[in-house]
């Protein structure tokens, strides 16, 4: 794991602002006009107005989450939000239901990103504000969509093919076809698919996976028995997610992180 006692942003930490959010009118409004902006844009492409996005940071302040903020100047420009319990509708999906911090948005606006802004709000909450009762960070996230396999190339071949095709495709505002899959179709896909990003995190599609690769070296995901657990995605756009897990506890015992699960994976490729 990297040394969190450093800071990790690329630019001039001065120009930043990192904190907790105030639970006051203006800044609810300025957190939640950046939340709106960073789901409208890329990669998200989501349709939400300043009241739509004013509800749901209002909902979580309700419910008692943790939001962390970074401000450029007096503008919120990126926000961490973690709540203290897995969401009902994510339950059955995960490993851990206790001592589980539940990561449920990351978002940094297009012109700060590449800065080491979202690395930043992670790094400030380790330090001042995690629990010693905390354990696991746990999240959901998109796996990548589902294909058919050409009889001539491996599953790992197919993956690299299908994700140039697709980026091909949004370049010239093509249609994307998703074939339709059996749920065991769907699972034998899922655990392929993770296992193949266990060892080529390069064909991750997830941005938020990328950077807790970055700050943690390496990422679990959560299994029931020998499959990994996915969720159908609710929107019926069939972007299915999956859950990964992060072991906080080698960071309690002050040991390296990577020395101990990153060390132990390798050992099996």
């Amino acid at each position: 794991m990297k040394n969190i006692n450093i800071n990790w942003l690329k630019d001039d930490k001065r120009k930043y602002t990192i904190e907790k959010l105030k639970n006051i009118k203006d800044e609810i409004i300025n957190c939640s006009n950046t939340y709106k902006n960073v789901f409208n844009g890329e990669p998200f492409y989501e349709d939400w107005s300043l009241d739509t996005s004013l509800e749901v940071i209002s909902s979580y302040l309700d419910d008692n989450a943790f939001i962390l903020t970074t401000k450029f100047i007096d503008d919120i420009i990126g926000f961490l939000v973690l709540i203290k319990d897995v969401p009902n509708n994510q339950k059955e999906y995960v490993q851990y239901l206790d001592n589980v911090i539940f990561m449920e948005e990351i978002g940094v606006l297009s012109n700060f990103r590449k800065k080491g802004i979202a690395s930043e709000m992670v790094r400030s909450y380790l330090l001042n504000y995690l629990n010693n009762s905390d354990l696991y960070i746990e999240y959901r996230t998109n796996a990548m969509r589902y294909f058919d396999c050409n009889d001539s190339e491996s599953f790992e071949s197919a993956v690299e093919r299908v994700q140039k095709d697709d980026k091909l495709r949004r370049i010239n505002k093509e249609d994307i076809i998703i074939p339709k899959f059996s749920l065991n179709e769907k699972q034998i896909f899922i655990n392929k698919y993770i296992e193949l990003i266990q060892y080529r995190p390069d064909l991750d599609i997830s941005h938020s996976n990328a950077l807790f690769r970055n700050i943690f070296g390496y990422l679990d995901f959560s299994k029931i028995g020998d499959n990994y657990c996915f969720q159908i995605d609710p929107t019926g756009e069939g972007n299915d997610r999956i859950f990964p897990i992060i072991d906080l506890s080698n960071i309690k015992k002050g040991e390296s992180y990577e020395s101990n699960r990153n060390i132990k994976r390798l050992s099996k490729i």
